[in-house]
């Protein structure tokens, strides 16, 4: 054994088996595994991990960033590493805080083995507080209001509502969809429909397109 005590936080059953037996067989001792965010919580206490694995999207409720920061109240050097969909934790909800210190952010449309994980929990464990990136650093630099509007540009808002959303004026809107399409190397021409092309960009950037239909 590794020594290793993990804690595994994740809502998909499937997905939930699947990590364990991974790190099972890498020899990580697995002391629980939850669905939701107070399945762990009780679990923390119980068994003290020195390490937690967590899915970002738990559902309806507190996320992955929200439970690693009670996990870190309780525990100032439990190692965290985050798993999602999500290529940006920001991409989740607007306003999002920012994972604790040392969180190892891992986007699952960017791994292909299992193994990696398992090393990125390893280390996480042994040095549970050394800076980690947030986001892979092949992300496009996006701003907070930029991914905000691009997430409301892919639940189909128009420049009206989405200027009323956020209390800014229409052409502030249009001038910051212009912008995504170039920070996100949109085709703006006659032949494609611009905000069909950047609600596209947000789903795969949420990992909601599979890699087979990108």
């Amino acid at each position: 054994m590794t020594g290793v005590r993990a804690l595994v936080v994740e809502n998909d059953s499937f997905t939930l088996a699947s990590l364990v037996s991974a790190l099972e067989y890498q020899r990580v001792r697995v002391v629980g595994r939850a669905t939701t965010a107070r399945e762990a919580l009780d679990l923390q206490r119980d068994t003290t991990p020195d390490v937690a694995l967590l899915d970002l999207d738990l559902g309806i409720g507190p996320t992955g960033v929200d439970l690693a920061h009670a996990l870190r109240i309780r525990q100032p050097e439990i190692g965290l590493v985050m798993l999602s969909t999500y290529r940006d934790p920001r991409l989740i909800a607007p306003g999002m805080v920012t994972p604790p210190r040392g969180t190892a952010y891992l986007s699952k449309a960017d791994i292909s083995d299992f193994s990696e994980i398992v090393a990125q929990v390893l280390l996480a464990a042994r040095t549970p507080l050394v800076f980690r990136s947030a986001a892979p650093s092949t992300l496009p630099a996006l701003t907070e209001g930029q991914i905000d509007v691009l997430r409301l540009v892919a639940d189909g808002m128009s420049s009206q509502a989405i200027a009323e959303e956020r209390q800014v004026s229409v052409k502030a809107v249009e001038q910051t969809i212009s912008r995504l399409s170039e920070v996100l190397d949109v085709p703006r021409d006659s032949s494609t429909n611009q905000r069909v092309q950047l609600a596209r960009a947000y789903l795969e950037l949420a990992g909601k397109i599979p890699e087979s239909e990108r």
